[in-house]
């Protein structure tokens, strides 16, 4: 089937004089031919009732004659109109008729008036047609944009908590359909309340895009999710990913962010790989997943910042 914006012709059968011109000579040679017919055979008389046969033949055929001029007249130009009409109401919006060029309106008949009606009542519904979809597409644009708004950090471009909260969800349920590991890091950046204090606010901020763009620079493409929690907190969630893919992301971006500008600032990093099972509920064993990266990025602090903690679970 094709697209409603693809253009359909209908093309209008001008050949109505050539019609008109064959129902005249029909009707003219036919009585003729007829009344030739009746004298040979002496029927009539010539002279006495033969004017009478013309009228008297012309009565007895008048429904057919007009049933015949409806026919070569009117129907095929009917049954284009019937077709442009479905077409329209299909959704076929560029379906149009060819015309000739517009005359003075008192010298085209009627029904070529009708079609000129149609073909401009038709290109009001197309261009209606094509504002609702500008309209439909700007409220798209700006519902994905209202969309990316709410599931993204505006400081880094990062994913927030909010979209970490339903992704993660969805992987972990993944997870268990699959039987992979899933595994979270998270990551906090040490000494920034220093780096805020000293450099003040916009050295700050520029130290977190810094770390966003790291984030988005080792990631597994296509795969990885990185997001920021809030804060100087940041986290990727790294589908089928067992330990050891784990440590390699996490040696990735502690390798690649201390190359960085980053004002003497370090991170601290905890990872959890987890196989998640459909005996307890997935949101217990999400908060199990999180409380234990918390807690070893908390031990990483204590231990002075600037290190590694992975845990299987």
């Amino acid at each position: 089937m094709e697209s409603p914006a693809s253009s359909a012709v209908i093309k209008v059968n001008y050949r109505i004089r050539l019609q008109l011109f064959a129902v005249i000579l029909i009707l003219s040679v036919i009585p003729m031919f007829s009344i030739i017919l009746l004298y040979e055979h002496e029927i009539v008389e010539p002279k006495a009732n033969g004017l009478l046969l013309i009228p008297i033949f012309v009565l007895l055929s008048s429904k057919s004659i007009t049933n015949l001029l409806e026919y070569l007249l009117f129907k095929n130009t009917l049954l284009k109109i019937h077709q442009f009409s479905e077409r329209i109401k299909d959704g076929y919006y560029d379906t149009h008729f060819v015309l000739p060029i517009q005359k003075d309106q008192d010298e085209e008949n009627y029904l070529m008036q009708v079609l000129r009606s149609l073909e401009s009542l038709a290109r009001v519904v197309r261009g209606q047609n094509r504002m609702l979809v500008t309209n439909l597409n700007e409220t798209r644009s700006e519902a994905n944009l209202m969309k990316e708004l709410a599931e993204k950090d505006p400081l880094t471009g990062l994913y927030n908590r909010r979209y970490f909260d339903r992704v993660f969800q969805a992987e972990a349920k993944n997870a268990v359909q699959s039987g992979q590991i899933l595994t979270l890091i998270l990551v906090d950046c040490d000494k920034f309340k220093q780096v805020n204090d000293t450099h003040g606010h916009d050295i700050g901020d520029r130290v977190l895009k810094q770390l966003a763009s790291v984030m988005k620079e080792i990631i597994r493409n296509g795969r990885d999710i990185p997001f920021r929690f809030g804060g100087d907190e940041f986290g990727i969630i790294l589908p089928q990913a067992d330990a050891s893919a784990a440590r390699r992301v996490a040696s990735r971006l502690e390798e690649t962010y201390l190359a960085s500008e980053r004002y003497g600032t370090t991170l601290s990093i905890s990872a959890v790989s987890a196989d998640i099972n459909d005996r307890d509920t997935i949101t217990e064993q999400i908060r199990k997943i999180i409380k234990t990266a918390d807690n070893g990025i908390y031990d990483v602090k204590k231990r002075g910042g600037h290190g590694m903690q992975f845990f299987r679970i």
